[in-house]
């Protein structure tokens, strides 16, 4: 039976502790307005230079991680 970290590191490349870690570590781009929508571009640009290296895994990951944190700033604004 798998483990959430195990579904996690096959969803987003890393752990849900990191994620959260990633959305509140200084500089904590939740502060600025519009913060979240600021981190996910930054992640889908990750994701593109991936794409450029035909590391499309990486890619996916990426994507995924920037739905995570549209995702949590949809459940904080509901």
């Amino acid at each position: 039976m798998r483990n959430m970290d195990d579904t996690y590191m096959d969803m987003y490349g890393c752990k849900h502790d990191d994620l959260l870690s990633m959305m509140n570590n200084y500089p904590n781009p939740m502060n600025f307005r519009n913060g979240h929508f600021m981190l996910a571009m930054s992640i889908l640009s990750d994701a593109q230079e991936a794409m450029v290296h035909s590391d499309n895994e990486t890619a996916r990951q990426y994507i995924n991680r920037a739905k995570f944190v549209m995702r949590e700033w949809r459940l904080d604004n509901d």
